[in-house]
C-alpha cells in the first residue's frame, strides 16, 4: 500500500470536517438537534485530537464516496490505513 503524504492527511482532514459539518447542517434542517449536536461534538473532538473512533471512519468514507473525487477517496483510504494501523 502507498505511503500517506502530507497532502493525503490534509485531504482526509477536510473530508472529516465536511462530513460532520454536513451531517450537523442536515440534522438541523430536519429539526434533529441531538444528531446535530453529536456531529458537532465529533468534529470538535477530531479537531482537538486528530482521531475518530471506530465506526466514525466508515461514516467519513461513505460521505467521501458520495461527494469526493476518486483521488480524494484514495487519499482518505491511505490516511485511514495509517491512523488505524490497517494498511
Amino acid at each position: 500500500m502507498a505511503t500517506m503524504s502530507p497532502e493525503d492527511e490534509a485531504t482526509a482532514h477536510l473530508l472529516v470536517a465536511a462530513a460532520f459539518h454536513d451531517a450537523a447542517a442536515s440534522a438541523d434542517e430536519r429539526g434533529d438537534s441531538s444528531v446535530g449536536d453529536f456531529s458537532r461534538a465529533v468534529l470538535r473532538q477530531f479537531e482537538e485530537h486528530q482521531h475518530l473512533e471506530g465506526a466514525l471512519y466508515a461514516v467519513v468514507m461513505k460521505y467521501a464516496q458520495e461527494h469526493a473525487q476518486p483521488e480524494e477517496v484514495a487519499a482518505l483510504r491511505r490516511w485511514m490505513a495509517e491512523v488505524t494501523g490497517r494498511g
